[in-house]
């Protein structure tokens, strides 16, 4: 037996509950923080700062001597803001400063100072935890559209006019620096579902097969805890419970059976990956990083194997 697999009978519950619960629906990344983490509808520079945002979406949390310490949260404009929504802010207050930042022509004029500065909490610092690979990452992509004489837009109209849109959509993208080195193309995913569900409907997608699953720490976090997914290495239990780092091998056995989970769950379910990433992001804040899981108030308290002691795999990544 591998260390690490789905539990069918879990992905069974799970799949039976959520079509009915009426809880699980896709996120329209525009709603709930117009103007503040997300550009209204119809926003000039949308685009353009999203399928750069999407690729910086990983690495929000500490670690010191090999275990997890917390996850990054920073005060913004007066707001302690955490991970993803710290970054989604950042990127909202310079596309407010100017429509065309995420332009690449205008990338191409910013320093490595410009950059860091864009990410500056009311510090006047920037704590994002790899932000060296961060950097290396903007140069890597602002390059490599300056190199192929392309923009996110050329890449929208090409996959859009393709018989299968969201298929070519993560074939052209998927070869963009940022999105190129996941095999399991999490972050690739997370664009193409924002930019299919924004109100624009940026990427018009007409083969919804082609969807893979999205998984980042949050949501192994959840498929550990709920036993969608079971460890059966005492060992690795062991590091997963003391928060610990792991092996790559390790992690890409978790992470590859939350894969496999999710995959099975998208299909019994009959839901969009999009309608199932965002409900178990949105319950990442009852079953937190810090803090007791608050099990009560939990819309899948009745069906969850309560592994609440478990926590995601400790490995630095810039897949997710």
């Amino acid at each position: 037996m591998s260390r690490v697999t789905p539990n069918p009978a879990q992905i069974d519950r799970f799949a039976k509950w959520m079509p009915s619960s009426g809880q699980v629906q896709a996120f329209d990344f525009c709603s709930g923080g117009e103007g503040v983490l997300f550009p209204p509808a119809g926003a000039a520079g949308a685009l353009e700062s999203f399928f750069l945002n999407a690729a910086h979406q990983y690495g929000f949390w500490y670690m010191e001597d090999g275990r997890y310490t917390q996850p990054m949260i920073a005060a913004v404009d007066g707001v302690n803001r955490k991970g993803s929504d710290y970054l989604f802010y950042c990127f909202q207050r310079a596309l407010n400063h100017q429509a065309d930042f995420f332009s690449i022509a205008h990338m191409k004029k910013m320093t490595d100072a410009d950059w860091d500065a864009v990410f500056h909490d009311d510090h006047g610092q920037n704590p994002l935890p790899m932000w060296p690979e961060h950097l290396d990452l903007i140069h890597q992509y602002v390059d490599w559209f300056e190199q192929n004489e392309s923009t996110p837009q050329a890449l929208i109209d090409a996959a859009n006019a393709s018989e299968h849109v969201l298929a070519t959509f993560l074939e052209l993208v998927g070869q963009v620096p940022g999105y190129r080195e996941d095999p399991m193309q999490k972050k690739l995913m997370l664009l193409a579902v924002i930019l299919e569900n924004r109100p624009e409907g940026f990427l018009r997608v007409n083969d919804p097969e082609a969807a893979v699953p999205i998984i980042d720490y949050h949501l192994q976090r959840s498929a550990l805890r709920t036993g969608l997914v079971q460890v059966h290495d005492d060992d690795l239990r062991k590091r997963l419970l003391a928060r610990a780092e792991v092996s790559a091998s390790d992690e890409h056995a978790i992470r590859e059976a939350t894969y496999r989970a999710i995959e099975a769950l998208v299909k019994q379910s009959g839901l969009s990956v999009a309608a199932i990433d965002y409900f178990f992001f949105t319950n990442r804040t009852r079953c937190p990083e810090m803090t007791a899981p608050q099990c009560e108030v939990c819309p899948v308290n009745d069906i969850c194997a309560h592994e609440t002691e478990l926590f995601q795999p400790i490995f630095r990544t810039t897949a997710y």
